[in-house]
């Protein structure tokens, strides 16, 4: 079984607990990374979302694939579902060797997507004033920045939101 990460699950550890077999970087074409879901626990509250990454069917994400063995679908499937609040998408990665291997992946469409139309100002608010049981908004978004960049990328939604952030928290 293959998965592949995009967000915080390229680098908050949580792979070593369903005994991960391989993680390397991979690339999912027709899909971008796009901030419009909501996090109401773990980066955010009901009273404070936060704002966490999600896919949108256009362009080329380059992420992280983790492979383990099909015993642990089952788990990792209850596990993740719940925590990305929706259910596994099957796509298509292509790995650094050029192979392409099916995994699965978490496309969020539904109720906690942010207004059409939120301004940038206000989603980098969103991120300096939420907190949740893993931590702060900020701290997502600045370690995905970072995880991204050791991966050699630069990927312009990320980039965009960080430096509204950054001149926000800097007034």
């Amino acid at each position: 079984m293959w998965l592949f990460g995009y967000g915080s699950l390229m680098w908050d550890g949580w792979e070593g607990a369903y005994r991960c077999l391989h993680r390397t970087p991979a690339q999912l074409e027709g899909h971008s990374r796009i901030f419009n879901k909501k996090s109401l626990e773990r980066w955010g509250t009901h009273e404070r979302p936060g704002l966490t990454l999600n896919l949108m069917r256009t362009g080329i994400c380059r992420g992280a694939a983790f492979e383990f063995e099909d015993a642990a679908k089952p788990d990792i499937e209850d596990y993740l579902s719940a925590r990305e609040t929706c259910a596994a998408t099957e796509v298509t990665v292509q790995l650094p060797d050029a192979t392409e291997v099916g995994a699965h992946t978490y496309i969020y469409d539904g109720p906690r997507l942010i207004e059409d139309g939120l301004s940038l100002q206000d989603r980098a608010a969103m991120i300096l004033e939420a907190e949740g049981v893993a931590g702060s908004s900020y701290e997502y978004i600045r370690s995905v920045r970072a995880h991204l960049a050791a991966l050699g990328v630069r990927d312009p939604e990320v980039e965009v939101l960080w430096e509204a952030v950054e001149a926000l928290r800097s007034r």
